[in-house]
């Protein structure tokens, strides 16, 4: 494995790591995430659907970093697929931007999201091209 490679490997380990830091919000009590919302001042209104995707979304995260994680230990098995994660992610950006503005949640938010998830992806696509235009070396 060339540098690229592991530079990508590391990248992708990093961020399974934080989707996989969502697991504990999906049985967490509600009074935490109410207290955890009211620090990031939003407000998490008591309703059962509000509850759901609340849950389910950290589910999907929790998920969503065993599979980075899965990934990362093929990372060239699995290279055409991060390469086609760039452009979802970069329209995945954009909506949530989007929605952000649109609900509208508080400027600090907007900006410290807007801030990560964009810096997230550039840092995806620079890992996945350096990777993708390096020869392979054969496996040892």
């Amino acid at each position: 494995m060339n540098t690229n490679e592991k530079m990508l490997v590391w990248f992708i380990r990093f961020t399974a790591v934080m989707f996989l830091c969502a697991a504990p919000a999906v049985v967490m009590p509600t009074e935490w995430k109410r207290a955890i919302a009211e620090f990031s001042g939003v407000t998490l209104p008591d309703s059962p659907l509000v509850e759901y995707l609340t849950r389910s979304m950290s589910a999907l995260y929790a998920t969503m970093g065993a599979s980075y994680w899965f990934m990362s230990c093929d990372i060239r098995r699995y290279l055409p697929l991060l390469r086609f994660s760039v452009p979802v992610m970069a329209a995945f950006d954009v909506t949530i931007i989007i929605l952000d503005l649109m609900i509208p949640m508080p400027a600090s938010w907007i900006a410290g999201e807007a801030f990560s998830i964009i810096l997230w992806t550039l840092a995806l696509w620079w890992l996945v091209r350096r990777a993708s235009s390096t020869p392979t070396e054969p496996e040892a």
